[in-house]
């Protein structure tokens, strides 16, 4: 870009120097120190947890006692909820609309950079040289050279334009995706797969089938998504780590205990059994315990029993209560607790119970993940290639005693183009 031979106007034109303060680098470098300042806070600050009031009065209560009087002050800044804070939201509003000027002052420039301007009357940077025109060029590497009259331009169009527009596209899709992300992303909590079983993904065509209950020591199970029975994405997912298909991220929360129950009667034939009235009779039937729900019941309607089954103590001791209660007449005939791997008689008929788990998988459905994933590597690239070709126009006119050289850059060396050892 050539710089203009009097700043007279810009001197007396306020709205230009407005604009010139917004495309500027100093309030662009300015509010992303205040941003990164927030986002420290929220990283050392113990941050307000969301929709859960019992964990929301357990962190006020130490947070109170932790900071004592300041937790006043760090409340009113918002810092305990940096991302949600009105000031936060500000800020990232202002970054937005500096980004989206500053890109349309590049886009204005992209013209004038791909024209042949002559050398400012007032260059940034000037220097004489002995060496001859033809020796500078030549030590020029990624440039576009053109020559007008006596004068040669020698510019960087359009590699480092687009550089700069990729560096303030970049964060612009990001802010647009943390923007769009409570509208158009959703997440659906605490679906319990079933080992061996399809277990449908409510609101969505989907289900999700639970290969293998247990595979690791990390919490981790073989979880397929299916659509139409087909499985279309598959893998382990554990705490920390998904698997992701049909625009869906598949995170396993907890794997919770289960048991598999089998029975035979007097004479050591299978028993039918059912988990409620309307189920069909099967020789094997799951119960699944969690915090909600640590009773199960099963019956075995030819024996005439009905069974119920509590969890005991933590879900990691996996010690359960049986109760068998005989159908009709609701008499108890056995009250004992077992463990995994261990059976119950009760008048002869005998009951086997064997360890199991089920998966509790969180859904995230998040497209906007996308537009910041997207923005993240076009803003890389972008800063990357500016870094390693900035933007410059140098300017060569020969003059009786060899060459003056005029660039646009005031941080360029001119002495790198005359020297043996370097180049430009």
């Amino acid at each position: 870009m050539a710089a203009t031979s009097s700043n007279v106007i810009i001197r007396h034109n306020p709205w230009q120097n407005v604009w010139r303060s917004v495309v500027g680098d100093r309030l662009l470098a300015a509010l992303i120190l205040v941003i990164a300042l927030h986002l420290t806070a929220a990283a050392l600050l113990p941050q307000t947890p969301p929709l859960n009031s019992a964990a929301y009065a357990r962190w006020l209560s130490d947070t109170q006692i932790r900071f004592g009087g300041a937790f006043g002050l760090i409340n009113a800044l918002g810092l305990f909820d940096v991302i949600h804070a009105l000031l936060f939201r500000a800020l990232l509003g202002l970054l937005g609309f500096i980004l989206i000027a500053r890109l349309a002052d590049r886009l204005n420039d992209w013209p004038r950079a791909s024209r042949f301007m002559p050398p400012p009357d007032h260059p940034a940077a000037q220097l004489d040289s002995e060496r001859a025109t033809a020796t500078i060029l030549a030590r020029l590497r990624g440039y576009r050279i053109r020559t007008n009259d006596d004068t040669t331009r020698a510019d960087r169009f359009p590699l480092a334009q687009l550089a700069s527009i990729a560096a303030h596209a970049g964060p612009l899709l990001i802010l647009i995706g943390l923007l769009l992300s409570p509208l158009i992303d959703r997440r659906i909590d605490a679906v319990s797969a079933i080992p061996n079983a399809t277990t449908p993904i409510p609101g969505t065509p989907y289900a999700l089938n639970l290969i293998a209950s247990r595979v690791d020591d990390q919490g981790g199970a073989s979880l397929a998504l299916l659509q139409d029975g087909q499985p279309i994405a598959q893998g382990i997912a554990a705490p920390g780590r998904s698997i992701a298909g049909a625009g869906f991220n598949l995170y396993v929360r907890d794997l919770l205990p289960a048991l598999r129950v089998s029975g035979t009667d007097r004479d050591g034939q299978r028993l039918d059994l059912q988990t409620h009235v309307e189920s069909a009779p099967s020789n094997e039937v799951l119960l699944v315990f969690n915090a909600d729900r640590p009773d199960a019941f099963f019956a075995a309607p030819k024996a005439g029993l009905a069974v119920r089954v509590s969890l005991v103590g933590a879900p990691t001791d996996r010690v359960y209560q049986i109760a068998v209660i005989t159908s009709p007449g609701a008499r108890s005939i056995v009250n004992t607790t077992v463990k995994p791997g261990e059976r119950v008689e009760a008048e002869g008929h005998r009951f086997a119970f064997e360890d199991d788990s089920h998966a509790v998988v969180d859904i995230v459905q998040a497209p906007a993940q996308t537009i910041v994933v997207i923005g993240v590597g076009i803003a890389i690239a972008g800063l990357l290639v500016c870094a390693m070709y900035p933007a410059r126009c140098i300017w060569l006119t020969p003059t009786e005693t060899g060459t003056r050289i005029a660039c646009d850059d005031p941080d360029f060396d001119l002495h790198r183009l005359t020297s043996t050892e370097t180049q430009a």
